[in-house]
């Protein structure tokens, strides 16, 4: 069991953040509670495998180094935004400062919770410290794409605003999860995302004969004049099917595994392109 009590605090300042922050094998991560945090990227790809972008992963261990759930580590602390804010925030700190090494400009994918984006936005983080921390990385806004996680919000108007505000900072913004719980049609009408991503479950829907929530997401993002992102693409029939249904863009197994810092630190060395034919690196 975790020690919800052993930190009461949210993460402010970047001291605070640094004390949590370790180097460890030549990446970034990060220790909370009884967690360790870790970076993985995994490649989103062109319909002819050509490297679009990379999303950035946590991975998250305990004590004893076994890897756990994200989404039960999620609901474990659901009744504790404080911890979700703090997990949140320095997931992102690590993915920014190890994707930073690669010295590439390939597009990053990083996720934020809706309380997150929130928080940040009554507290002016977005300006003081995300956005000059960018910079001092080597990084620019127009690179980042901030995946708007699909957990619900008790006030939507304050969420719509607090992501204009990302936009309006160069930042792009991207619908994840989209047709899963907050992540509905009339957020991403709110919002105009620059990208909108189907769940996994819509393509598995449209390969077992039901095409029609998948094909309204692909109508969807034309109206809004927004790129198309279909994940759970584990196969060639999936990866067929995504590029029937519309999508721009692909993520998935079959077109690329997430890897460790240590690969992503290729990134300038690689030709840019996944095999989507089947032959892909294993997972590290």
């Amino acid at each position: 069991m975790l020690g919800i009590c052993s930190v009461d605090k949210i993460l402010r300042t970047r001291d605070d953040i640094e004390n949590h922050l370790l180097e460890e094998e030549g990446q970034y991560v990060a220790v909370y509670q009884d967690l360790v945090l870790k970076s993985t990227f995994q490649p989103i790809v062109k319909s002819d495998g050509v490297i679009y972008a990379y999303e950035a992963l946590m991975r998250i261990y305990n004590s004893d180094g076994l890897l756990l759930n994200n989404g039960d580590l999620i609901n474990y602390y659901r009744g504790h935004p404080v911890h979700l804010i703090n997990i949140d925030r320095l997931a992102r700190v690590i993915h920014l400062r190890n994707f930073s090494r690669s010295q590439s400009s390939t597009k990053l994918f990083i996720n934020m919770m809706p309380v997150t984006i929130l928080f940040c936005e009554d507290e002016g983080l977005v300006d003081s410290i995300f956005l000059p921390r960018i910079y001092e990385l080597g990084l620019n806004p127009a690179q980042i794409y901030v995946e708007i996680l699909e957990h619900h919000t008790d006030d939507d108007e304050a969420l719509t605003k607090a992501i204009r505000h990302l936009k309006q900072a160069g930042l792009n913004i991207v619908i994840d999860d989209f047709g899963v719980e907050g992540s509905s049609e009339r957020r991403a009408r709110h919002v105009y995302p620059n990208i909108i991503k189907a769940d996994a479950s819509l393509l598995v829907d449209y390969l077992q004969g039901n095409p029609e929530p998948l094909l309204k997401v692909s109508t969807l993002c034309r109206e809004l004049n927004a790129k198309f992102i279909i994940e759970g693409v584990e196969n060639l029939k999936g990866y067929h099917a995504a590029i029937s249904a519309g999508a721009d863009y692909l993520q998935g197994y079959y077109v690329g595994f997430p890897r460790g810092i240590n690969v992503a630190n290729q990134l300038t060395a690689e030709s840019g392109q996944t095999d989507n034919k089947g032959n892909i690196d294993q997972p590290n």
